[in-house]
């Protein structure tokens, strides 16, 4: 299996969408080559809040449909994380820039940055994007990209998922979107309350579940990655302890 890193995903779109991104890293041509034979109408990325590797593996049943988007057609990589923290990780698979670069570390520096995202680039060379995240970051969106749709925070994160699910079904049936972007986070409220994370998973599997029928009516292409390790007290310390390095974070390509 091919290891490589969050911020290639940036620049592996800019190349597909034939716009000019400037990156840190350079594009994976295996997932190019699977798009140029797949020839996608669109590209919806999802971001699954703390889905790392190991994550990934431990909860294979509750998450059934997304290991069968691999199994069917689709390709598994694994990804070096560029931050153990939300917002700057976002913002990497988002620019293919490091954090000290983009300088997007925290919320209050979300709209700060004078570094476009990919959905920003594209929507200036005229394809249109859109994206389905929290209000703060979906606000600098306002007036750039084409389809913003903006979920307050709250604590009932199963309703905040299925309204970012919501939203990105609907934008799918838009004929002239090009790129999608969402991101779910049940998974890592309920890692860092300490809730049972079988729950999570299943409910995240469903909303994977209902957006891969929608981008496969749309004939698309579906990449859906974690940002960092799954924050968990008890596996951060045995780690620390065994001198091991974060935790790595699986990114799957495929064609519904």
């Amino acid at each position: 299996m091919q290891t490589l890193s969050l911020l290639q995903i940036a620049p592996t779109l800019a190349e597909f969408f034939k716009v000019h991104l400037v990156s840190q890293a350079r594009p994976v041509e295996q997932i190019l080559d699977f798009a140029y034979s797949h020839n996608p109408q669109v590209v919806t990325l999802v971001v699954i809040d703390s889905l790392d590797f190991l994550f990934y593996f431990d909860f294979a049943d509750e998450l059934e449909r997304i290991h069968d988007l691999v199994e069917r057609d689709g390709v598994l990589f694994e990804c070096e994380t560029v931050s153990s923290h939300t917002t700057p990780a976002i913002a990497s698979i988002l620019t293919g820039l490091r954090p000290e670069s983009h300088g997007i570390l925290t919320g209050e520096d979300v709209g700060m940055s004078n570094v476009n995202s990919i959905l920003e680039i594209l929507e200036d060379e005229g394809q249109k994007a859109a994206a389905a995240i929290e209000t703060k970051g979906a606000k600098p969106l306002w007036g750039r990209i084409s389809y913003v749709f903006a979920v307050d925070d709250r604590e009932d994160i199963f309703e905040y998922d299925e309204l970012i699910t919501t939203h990105t079904v609907s934008v799918l049936k838009k004929q002239d979107l090009r790129l999608m972007f969402s991101h779910l986070r049940a998974i890592d409220r309920f890692a860092h309350r300490g809730m049972d994370l079988s729950v999570a998973a299943k409910v995240t599997n469903e909303n994977m579940r209902a957006i891969a029928n929608a981008v496969g009516e749309r004939k698309g292409m579906l990449l859906i990655c974690g940002d960092h390790e799954t924050h968990l007290k008890d596996r951060k310390a045995k780690q620390a302890s065994q001198g091991k390095a974060p935790a790595t974070v699986p990114l799957i390509v495929c064609c519904p």
